[in-house]
């Protein structure tokens, strides 16, 4: 499963700088969000990680889509550091928030589910 997801950031990466020509840093960040939604969706609704593929695709393929007609698009003309630095500074955005939501401590599927049985 750690392969997988390896291969499809890997291939995530590949694709957003062929096409667009930009080297996206918070590539990694934004995954770790939609698989944070995924755990979510997992602990409040009992939604199986397998099935909230199709909702936390679409919600991040707008999420992605949004931000590259707001944030990104007036980037590509600049040069390659701006946009770097840009998507570096949403990374660090992403990492604390992610933080400040769930701590520092790392979490699985099995001990969310885990934790909410006892509760």
């Amino acid at each position: 499963m750690t392969g997988l997801l390896y291969g499809l950031m890997a291939l995530g990466l590949s694709v957003i700088f062929g096409v667009a020509r930009v080297v996206n840093s918070a590539h990694g960040e934004m995954m770790a969000l939609a698989m944070y939604a995924a755990a979510l969706l997992f602990s409040k609704f009992r939604v199986n990680p397998l099935m909230a593929v199709v909702p936390v695709g679409a919600a991040f393929f707008f999420f992605g889509y949004g931000l590259q007609r707001l944030v990104l698009r007036p980037f590509v003309i600049r040069p390659q550091h701006s946009q770097f630095l840009l998507l570096l500074a949403l990374a660090v955005v992403i990492t604390s928030i992610l933080l400040i939501m769930s701590g520092p401590m790392p979490a699985s599927l099995t001990s969310i589910a885990c934790s909410n049985r006892l509760s």
